[in-house]
């Protein structure tokens, strides 16, 4: 149980996702990610402006974490009950992820 607790600590908290773009699920979930993409964007822009010529395609733009994720997607075909929760596992809550 203590090894769970720790990994489930590390892994929502610490671990920074390649699917959510760099940012921890705590980050996307609550919506602290917008000041975070904001300082990361700040960095860019100067390093852009200091040196132009080190970025071949232009000004450089933060990627923002997917809008949704899911692991097991409600299916286009899913019943109108399934679609009215949001999930298709009972037992558990939409979540919204707010926009920049």
């Amino acid at each position: 149980m203590r090894w769970c607790d720790d990994y489930v600590e590390w892994y929502n908290h610490i671990h920074h996702h390649s699917s959510l773009e760099g940012f921890t699920p705590e980050q996307v979930f609550t919506g602290q990610y917008v000041d975070i993409v904001q300082v990361r964007q700040a960095a860019l822009d100067t390093a852009f402006t200091m040196h132009p010529e080190r970025f071949s395609r232009g000004r450089p733009l933060v990627k923002l974490p997917p809008r949704e994720v899911a692991i097991n997607p409600i299916p286009d075909d899913a019943e109108p009950s399934i679609v009215d929760q949001g999930v298709n596992f009972p037992t558990l809550q939409r979540a919204i992820l707010k926009a920049i």
